[in-house]
């Protein structure tokens, strides 16, 4: 499991590895529009997450962790050279498809690999790995430069490839599906049971991504900016207790009922509210922990866990992409109502959704 969760810093630290060293890109690459060089693998997360959900049903999750890592390391140890910019933003698509195939794989099997008892806790650390790994990249990275971050991400991918293809054990999930098709688009969103998870966590991560970046400021509140993020963290690893004597759809639906009671005394708290958005956002954390419990716990085969997986990849990159522009085109002053409504939007259609799953709906 360490081994599997180490991936998982891998694939966070695509997206950190960039964000952390612009500025030596847009030094590298004065003339160009170096910020896309972040967003090429969200946009891979939008357009194709559930082709990745398919590839992982097809090949099993065992090799497609090995695939996605070899990918990566390719891709992204290539980046150290810092090729003409067409090609770093291709290198950044190619290492795109390898990051979902990690994001989708990974969680695949290490519910597949837990006791049904511990299922919830481990999805619960998982849920941490996208905000782990930024932390350590940022604590690791300094002002080291662009070349060497790239080069070093690059031999870690291949590092943690030999090593897991030598540990993750074979013949865990025998069950396979055809490659995947467009078609599968239509198969997820017509059932619930596999869309559910990702539902809410693309709305959880349309409002993280938000609050996070603009929270602090609408709250006049600079302090917070480095403590919203690891409250959210400590939020997800509650999830696996408190899953022990809730369902996971329930907390996602509940959880987003009590952060929108908690934004709305933020709201009004004066000089208080900086405290009740810590805890606000601490609720977050369970609600994103208990998305990913969801998926194992509505789909018992993990070929349809791969799948749901890759409708929570697809919807959480949706998430990520569009809240923080929203705010911004909104202003700072909508961002507490913003989230309000948000969070009511996520309380009801959560509900209905894991109703429907937990009825068999499609």
């Amino acid at each position: 499991m360490a081994a599997l969760y180490a991936a998982g810093i891998l694939a966070a630290g695509q997206f950190a590895k960039v964000s952390l060293t612009l500025g030596p890109l847009a030094v590298a690459y004065p003339q160009a529009p170096v910020a896309f060089v972040v967003s090429g693998v969200a946009v891979m997360g939008i357009l194709f997450g559930v082709l990745a959900g398919g590839v992982t049903a097809a090949l099993g999750p065992r090799r497609a962790i090995l695939l996605g890592l070899v990918v990566s390391a390719l891709a992204g140890g290539a980046q150290g050279l810092l090729p003409a910019f067409p090609l770093l933003m291709g290198l950044r698509v190619v290492e795109g498809a390898g990051h979902l195939l990690l994001v989708v794989a990974i969680p695949t099997l290490m519910a597949a690999l837990a006791a049904e008892r511990d299922r919830s806790l481990v999805m619960g650390i998982w849920a941490t790995f996208f905000g782990v790994g930024f932390s350590l990249y940022a604590l690791l990275i300094g002002s080291a430069g662009a070349e060497a971050v790239y080069a070093v991400h690059g031999v870690a991918g291949a590092v943690l490839a030999v090593l897991l293809w030598v540990m993750l054990p074979r013949g865990v999930t025998p069950e396979r599906r055809a490659l995947p098709r467009l078609a599968d688009h239509l198969t997820i969103y017509r059932t619930p049971r596999l869309f559910a998870p990702g539902l809410g966590h693309g709305i959880y991560a349309f409002l993280f991504l938000a609050l996070v970046t603009y929270l602090p400021a609408a709250l006049e509140a600079p302090w917070l900016s480095p403590v919203l993020p690891v409250v959210g963290l400590l939020g997800s690893l509650l999830t696996g207790p408190l899953a022990r004597r809730i369902v996971p759809g329930h907390l996602v639906a509940g959880g987003f009922l009590v952060m929108v009671a908690l934004f709305a005394l933020t709201w009004v708290a004066g000089p208080l509210a900086p405290w009740v958005a810590i805890l606000a956002m601490t609720l977050s954390g369970v609600v994103a922990g208990a998305g990913f419990a969801a998926v194992p716990w509505l789909n018992a085969s993990n070929a349809d866990r791969a799948l749901s997986n890759g409708a929570l990849a697809q919807l959480g990159n949706v998430g990520t992409f569009s809240g923080t522009p929203v705010v911004a085109a909104l202003g700072l002053g909508a961002m507490l109502p913003m989230a309000i409504v948000v969070g009511l939007i996520g309380a009801g259609a959560t509900a209905l959704a894991y109703r429907a799953a937990r009825r068999g709906g499609a």
